[in-house]
């Protein structure tokens, strides 16, 4: 008989690689082919035709990670001192199947269970030391777990992503015969460690907080019980005092409201009446612009989605030529113009067009099986666009929300963009002439990861950029942040010098879309939309003020 003793950690973890695209094999006629343990203490026994696991707070996983909705994972093996031990399968590392807790009975924990319950003893056929078959299939988003032939549990499974599977012996000695799992495709399980690994110690990036100093912030269009105000965007004059900023009501819903401040966002007054009737029909986050033709003349734009209905004609715009005393409806520009969001982002060329960047998506409706970054160009100041052009489509990433700015130098256009999927980093590009070509989307660095980038350049070099933080494992992840660094730590993909938690979300995720705006005396309004009340008021626009001196001198010694 050959006894073989196998050691290792999930930080690190020693592990099996196991073949085939459909079936990832863990165990086999009681050979481990694809195990990973979590504990550096804990180890495996190959004897007996079993592979014998016994520890009392390790998790024994399968190398690979399953993706997908059709899954079927499939244990053959033994218990012995099944009684009470806590013994149980894990999903994702959260959900656990007990096999029998501490009151004798069948047990479910974590989110995916909540409100189900097991309150039956455990099958005969898994007492005793007797071999039995424990099968935990998911189709359709319909989970099914079955053990020694008897229905456990049928419950709904909506999650996206299966996760890790894991067997827990805990109190007891788990020999285990097989353990496969079918699945369309697998993660590695090596692979997520260490990607893991890596986000906790770039999660180390410094982080200054300034969200609880209401000093700092000013409520420019409050929420109430029954009105959401939503994703704004905001402009400034050359005049460095006069900001205006626009928004939706509800989420993603049809524009209205307008806000001018002649004071560097200390006071707000709103314009919504002085604005065409028709813009009320704009649907989805409006976007506002300050772009200057050929000869000179300055106009304020206003774009957004659609008109009438989200699928209705795409990009409306109202626009004024007096510095936003008085305004008119202008005609959407057509159906070549299909997007999820308008403009969200602008930079003037060299040679005095404007490059617009937006996204759209498969199709019109609810559709969603990828996005692409399109961009158009003007050269009367917003009057007419040339065909859109796809510039950033990415197999198996979703790139959206553009936010393009220029190089110090002047040579490089940069352009950040969220990723949807929230797997791992957000997305940039580079063009070195203009925009005609770009290079292929790559990841930014852990601290810039998140949705709707925004940001300014500050009178000492630095970037200061805003949004809705989606890095893993940061302690300020699903709120309202700003970057700071140089433009070369973003090309250098260096993580950069801190962030800045700006403001804190009383609902998580459902904030984030910025203005940014640079006054004369380094002062940065950053202004967004988040639940700022923690009460029953929805979502409310609100700006925070800060310097990056003031910022600098608190980072931590």
């Amino acid at each position: 008989m050959r006894t073989f003793f196998v050691r290792g950690m999930l930080a690190g973890a020693l592990c099996v690689l196991s073949a085939g695209a459909e079936e990832a094999v863990f165990v086999k006629a009681g050979k481990a082919l694809g195990l990973c343990v979590t504990s550096p203490d804990a180890t495996w026994e190959e004897t007996g035709g079993t592979v014998v696991l016994r520890h009392p707070n390790a998790l024994f996983y399968g190398d690979r990670i399953p993706e997908g909705n059709d899954i079927v994972v499939r244990i053959r093996m033994s218990v012995e001192g099944l009684e009470r031990s806590a013994a149980s399968v894990v999903i994702d590392e959260r959900h656990h199947i007990g096999l029998e807790g501490g009151s004798g009975k069948m047990f479910l924990e974590g989110p995916l269970f909540s409100g189900q319950k097991i309150e039956r003893d455990p099958p005969a056929g898994i007492r005793n030391g007797k071999v039995f078959e424990l099968l935990v299939v998911r189709r359709d988003g319909e989970l099914t777990v079955t053990v020694a032939g008897e229905t456990i549990l049928q419950a709904r499974d909506g999650r996206k992503r299966f996760g890790p599977v894991a067997l827990r012996p805990w109190r007891s000695v788990m020999n285990v015969v097989d353990f496969t799992v079918t699945a369309p495709a697998f993660t590695s399980m090596t692979d997520v460690v260490a990607r893991e690994a890596r986000w906790k110690a770039e999660a180390r990036l410094p982080l200054v907080d300034l969200s609880q100093d209401p000093a700092r912030q000013v409520v420019i269009a409050a929420g109430t019980p029954e009105v959401y105000q939503g994703h704004p965007t905001t402009v400034s004059l050359p005049d460095g005092r006069t900001i205006f900023c626009v928004w939706c009501v509800n989420h993603g819903g049809a524009a209205g409201p307008m806000a001018r401040s002649r004071d560097g966002g200390r006071t707000w007054e709103r314009l919504d009446a002085r604005l065409p009737e028709g813009y009320r029909t704009h649907q989805n986050c409006p976007s506002i612009y300050r772009l200057v033709d050929a000869q000179g003349k300055a106009r304020l734009w206003v774009w957004s989605a659609a008109k009438g209905t989200r699928q209705g004609a795409p990009m409306p715009s109202i626009m004024s030529e007096d510095d936003g005393e008085s305004w008119r409806e202008m005609p959407p520009l057509g159906e070549a113009f299909y997007c999820v969001m308008t403009f969200s982002s602008m930079v003037r060329l060299n040679d005095g067009r404007y490059l617009g960047l937006y996204h759209r998506a498969e199709g019109k409706g609810e559709g969603r099986a990828y996005l692409e970054v399109m961009q158009t160009l003007s050269g009367d100041g917003g009057f007419t666009w040339s065909e859109p052009r796809s510039v950033a489509r990415v197999a198996g990433k979703k790139p959206c929300e553009p936010f393009v700015f220029r190089s110090p130098d002047g040579g490089e256009l940069c352009c950040l963009m969220r990723e949807n999927t929230h797997t791992g980093y957000s997305l940039q590009m580079f063009s070195r002439d203009e925009g005609a070509t770009w290079s292929a989307p790559s990841d930014t660095a852990w601290g810039l990861t998140g949705d709707r980038h925004m940001g300014v350049r500050t009178q000492d070099g630095r970037l200061a950029i805003a949004f809705r933080d989606q890095a893993p494992h940061s302690p300020s992840k699903g709120h309202f942040v700003a970057w700071v660094g140089t433009y070369d730590d973003i090309r250098q993909g260096r993580p950069g010098q801190y962030r800045v938690k700006l403001l804190h979300g009383h609902t998580l995720f459902d904030l984030g879309y910025p203005g940014m705006e640079l006054l004369p005396d380094g002062t940065i309004v950053a202004t967004t939309y988040l639940k700022y009340w923690n009460d029953a008021r929805k979502h409310s626009v609100v700006s925070t003020h800060f310097k990056l001196a003031e910022t600098d001198a608190l980072l931590p010694k």
